[in-house]
């Protein structure tokens, strides 16, 4: 998760334009995702809620 694979792959799915009709979801990754992609951690989902 630290060499920033991850960040990419969300990319390509979230941000990127998929094929076959090049439609982009258009969601950039999030402060709380980002983090924890960079510090991952067994807390469970509920920490994260505000």
């Amino acid at each position: 998760m630290q060499s920033g694979e991850m960040e990419k792959i969300y990319t390509k799915w979230f941000v990127s334009p998929i094929p076959p009709k090049n439609v982009s979801l258009n969601l950039p990754l999030g402060n709380t995702l980002r983090e924890l992609f960079a510090h991952p951690n067994d807390k469970p989902l509920e920490s994260y809620q505000q």
